[in-house]
This record gives structure tokens, sequence and C-alpha cells, in this order.
């Protein structure tokens, strides 16, 4: 049984549909565990399909449907669900609903959750089914929608605080617990979403600027501070407030680039995401640990990838270069700077199968 977001869903490139669906990681490595495994088939090309090109305006999706486009459930409906996963659930909306005070407020994911799980809570469909083994990879949205916020990037309120994170998660876990039937699990952390391509360092439009003739970067795009020994937090820019300067600039029309107003992230709210995140994995090691369940630390595999040359690109890769279509984030990461690939989601259920066998002991096969 999988708990999750948009990563344990599927999405790839805003995008949902069946052709991801089946390429998210929980679904390979229920496969490599020859274990049945069902989840919530949308019908191609997806709700929304995913995008083919972020650089056009508005950003091209397949069959050029606009992202209002939903194919919806397929015909086939499963007898249960395996991944109960939902694109923007929080841990909050992960609790059952008599959980109480606060109610997760309205958004316009919550679509997901009528769509895929019938409008119940995860913990209900999970509860239909009693499930042995779980993988629980929830949090990310309780900070990532910091980055994507187009008012005010960055901004507190975007964050869930840690200490509510903490009791939310333990809620949730408690509930787990209650269902008795549940022998073994992996908890998988929170992503740093300040290392998403989505919100490059201000320092990478800085130097784009030497290329671009009308592109203006103010030096305040390259502030930052040294918070550990090799370890520099710096502005960043989401793409939703970068992308159009740069696009206006290339097109011939003067832009400036000013880092110090509300839609870039500042080194202080930067440092606060960081902090929040690590508070929050701290929450989830605990919780494994009083359970005696694998713990599972997303970073540094991701940090592997952003070593890699061509894995993870920042921003601004734009037109005429070959790659910014194709890859405008890098291989490791779909395009719209925020969900893995394809190949990532595979190097994920590689990486679970090989902690998962360590951990318990297991002799799960190697995922192709």
């Amino acid at each position: 049984m999988s708990f999750g977001n948009s990563i344990t869903a599927g999405i790839q490139s805003f995008g949902l549909s069946d052709s991801t669906q089946r390429l998210a990681y929980p679904v390979l490595l229920a496969r490599a565990m020859g274990t049945p495994f069902n989840y919530p088939s949308l019908s191609n090309p997806g709700c929304p399909p995913p995008i083919t090109n972020i650089f056009a305006n508005p950003p091209t999706r397949v069959l050029g449907l606009p992202d209002t486009f939903c194919a919806l459930r397929s015909a086939n409906v499963p007898p249960f669900l395996n991944n109960v996963a939902f694109p923007g659930a929080d841990v909050l909306e992960l609790l059952n609903t008599n959980y109480g005070p606060p109610q997760p407020p309205a958004a316009a994911t919550d679509a997901y959750k009528l769509f895929l799980l019938g409008g119940r809570t995860e913990l209900q469909r999970a509860r239909e089914v009693l499930p042995t083994f779980v993988t629980v990879w929830v949090g990310n949205n309780d900070v990532s929608g910091a980055i994507l916020d187009t008012g005010d990037a960055g901004q507190a309120a975007d964050i869930t605080p840690p200490a509510t994170f903490a009791t939310q998660y333990n809620a949730l876990m408690d509930s787990l617990d209650s269902f008795g039937s549940i022998q073994g699990g992996a908890l998988i952390g929170v992503v740093q979403v300040v290392g998403a391509p989505y919100v490059s360092q201000g320092r990478y439009y800085k130097a784009a600027s030497a290329s671009i003739p009308m592109l203006t970067v103010l030096d305040n795009c390259l502030d930052s501070l040294v918070i550990a020994p090799g370890d520099t937090v710096r502005v960043l820019v989401p793409v939703h407030y970068g992308a159009p300067i740069v696009e206006t600039a290339a097109a011939g029309t003067p832009q400036t680039l000013d880092c110090s107003n509300y839609h870039v992230i500042s080194v202080t709210e930067a440092v606060n995401m960081i902090t929040a995140v690590v508070q929050y994995n701290a929450t989830i090691q605990a919780a494994a640990t009083a359970r005696n369940w694998l713990f599972v630390d997303p970073n540094p595999l991701l940090q592997a990838l952003a070593a890699t040359p061509g894995a993870i690109r920042p921003f601004p890769a734009f037109p005429p270069d070959p790659n910014s279509t194709a890859a405008p984030f890098g291989t490791a990461v779909s395009r719209d700077g925020v969900h893995p690939s394809t190949s990532t989601q595979k190097v994920i259920a590689q990486s679970l199968q090989q902690a998962i066998n360590a951990f318990y002991q297991s002799a799960i096969p190697a995922i192709p």
C-alpha cells in the first residue's frame, strides 16, 4: 500500500495519466515484489495532459489540449486500490475527516481526491484493504507551496509549522497503527524543495544576462549566506516569475530582474524552508524508529543526481538551446521543474528496493 501525493501518484510535467501512473515508483516496486497492485487509472491523455513545451505561452500539452482538460477515470475500475496517493495532498489531507480542526483548506487539487479516491481520504481507502506493508511519502506539499506561490513566493504562511507537522504526522502514524494489519513499512522523508530547478538561483539569471543584451539582472540576485562549510543558501527565482522576464528580454524588449520583491525567494525565506524540512524529517525518522520501520531520506539521492552532468539543469536554459524543450530542467526532472522524470522514478524505486532488502533482510528482485 502506498500513501503519498503527486510524486507517488505519478505526475510528470504537471500532468497525470495512465501513461505516467504506471511508471511511478510504487508501481515499479510492487511489480518487483510480485504483489497485486491497483491504482486509480486516469484515461490518456490525462487530467490534465502533461506539458510538452513549458516555454510556449501558455505552455503546450499533449495533443495541444488546454490545462483545463481532464480525461477522468478509466472505465476499468479495480476492486480495491493499493496506490491511494493523490496530487496536492499534505499530511493533514491524509487524515480521517474526524481528525478535527483544522480541516484542509479548499484547493484546486481537491478534484483529484474526488476523481482518484471517490472523495474519501487515503486512510479511508487503505482501511478497505488492510495492508501488511506500506510506503508513506508525504510532507513535500507542506513546504512546496512556498516555491509555487505566484503571489508571494517563499512566505512563511505557505509552510506548515514544524510543531504542527509533528502533531499531524504522528496522528497519521497512530491511524496506521490502528489498522492492526501492518507488519512493516518505509517512511520517506521530505525533499529539500529549494533544490528543485523550478526555483533556480539568482546567479544563473545573472550569468544568462551576459548573452541576453536586453536582460538586466540586479546584483541583489547574487545575495547568499554560508550556513555550513560548503553549503551556501542563495536567492531563488521561481520559473513562473523569471521565465516571462527572460522570454520578453530575449524577444528584444528591455527587462530588469530585481530580486528584492516578493515574487523572489530571499535568502532568509530559503533558510526557513530548509530548516522546516530538516525538522519534518526528524519527526518522520523518529516515527520510523519507534515502530522499527525503515526511514529513507531522499535528499542524498537527489544531491547525487544534481552532481550528475545534465541530470538537473538550472533555469534559464532558454531557446534556442536545443535541450530547452525536451529536457528544460535536465534528464532527472520532468518538464515542470518539480516532479521526477521517468528515469528518476525508476531510480527511486531501485533505491527503495535496495533499502528495504537491507533493512528487512528481504529478497525483492532488482528493478531493471
